[in-house]
């Protein structure tokens, strides 16, 4: 028996005697915990006959991730339709307790683990975890306990784990190490590619083309350091997407992009630097205002700017002058688009 054999048994060793599982994601779940919590599921139901449900809170907003969860058929519930209590055990993917960013009830210790963000000091107290800060997606471990199960690889599920994969690195240019790689190997052959297409080119709408529009003209530059403060958000996640893109800004080396959604202050920070420590970068921005957490290249926070009665106005003010201090040098800022008028800079002929 191979070592990936034998954490899959430890894993199933854990759950057996349980009729009810609950598999929970963090709120407004990306790929990564989408596709992992439903192979997971998956597995739970065909090695021990279980009844497994997949929950998240929150929002699945970007347009990806919706066409991802309608093509692939995922079921993927609403952690409020849903009595906890009917539930033997619960499952966290691609979160742990204490970080702020799942709706893991109060007081609920999971039976199980599996993550690849830092282990958490919470996380400890759980029966049976499997955190690998060494992988670029939880998706890449949920991969390894599929092969090891011995069970036929369906095309869905490939495509499902492959996709998360290839989002969660950004094709493997982001953190992916050598298991990732092996995995996105191992994957292909069985990928629908044409759903691949549709997840990564799904229909977006006018508003989100006028949200990118605020979005740029609200971006500043302070040095290597480009913020962008989005106002209010149509769902959490859009702040993770802009980071993305800004940092693709030419001689930018970290990106922040900030948002208002329900009482909150989203907050994802993003570097090129693969020697960087974003999440360490993060939890200094924050200090006490919030919980925040993520990878060397990638990190994410929020604050409860209602329940703790901050001014958000105040408070994102404090996080830029922080960032500007921390990770800008201290650089005077300017407009990413210079303002402009119609009819402005015209030549003659035009």
């Amino acid at each position: 028996m191979g070592r990936q054999e034998r954490r899959l048994e430890r894993l199933l060793e854990e759950l057996r005697g349980t009729r009810r599982l609950l598999i929970l994601t963090h709120d407004n779940p990306d790929p990564d915990a989408i596709a992992s919590g439903w192979v997971l599921a998956h597995l739970a139901r065909r090695l021990l006959g279980l009844r497994a449900t997949l929950a998240y809170e929150g929002v699945v907003g970007r347009a990806e991730n919706r066409a991802m969860v309608n093509l692939l058929r995922i079921p993927l519930v609403r952690l409020g339709e849903l009595a906890p209590g009917q539930f033997d055990a619960v499952a966290l993917v691609d979160t742990q307790p204490g970080t702020g960013n799942n709706s893991l009830p109060r007081g609920v210790v999971p039976r199980v683990v599996i993550d690849h963000h830092g282990l958490r000091r919470a996380t400890r107290h759980v029966p049976w975890v499997d955190v690998r800060t060494d992988y670029g997606a939880t998706a890449t471990i949920l991969t390894e306990y599929l092969l090891a199960s011995g069970l036929p690889l369906r095309r869905r599920h490939a495509t499902g784990l492959f996709y998360a994969i290839r989002s969660e690195t950004q094709n493997l240019g982001r953190e992916g190490g050598s298991p990732d790689l092996k995995a996105f190997l191992t994957l292909f052959p069985r990928v629908d590619s044409r759903l691949v297409g549709r997840i990564e080119q799904a229909p977006i709408s006018r508003s989100y083309l006028a949200l990118l529009q605020g979005a740029f003209r609200a971006t500043h530059l302070y040095g290597a350091l480009s913020i962008t403060r989005l106002g209010k958000l149509p769902y959490p996640d859009v702040v993770a997407e802009l980071a993305d893109l800004l940092l693709r800004i030419d001689e930018v080396h970290w990106a922040m992009a900030m948002g208002r959604y329900r009482g909150s202050i989203y907050v994802s920070l993003r570097t090129q630097l693969r020697r960087a420590n974003a999440a360490r970068e993060i939890r200094q921005l924050f200090g006490t205002l919030g919980k925040a957490g993520g990878h060397g290249m990638m990190a994410g926070g929020r604050i409860d700017v209602r329940a703790e009665r901050l001014d958000p106005e105040k408070v994102e003010r404090e996080i830029i002058r922080r960032a500007r201090t921390l990770l800008g040098n201290g650089a005077r800022g300017q407009r990413l688009l210079a303002d402009t008028c119609p009819g402005r800079n015209r030549t003659k002929g035009d």
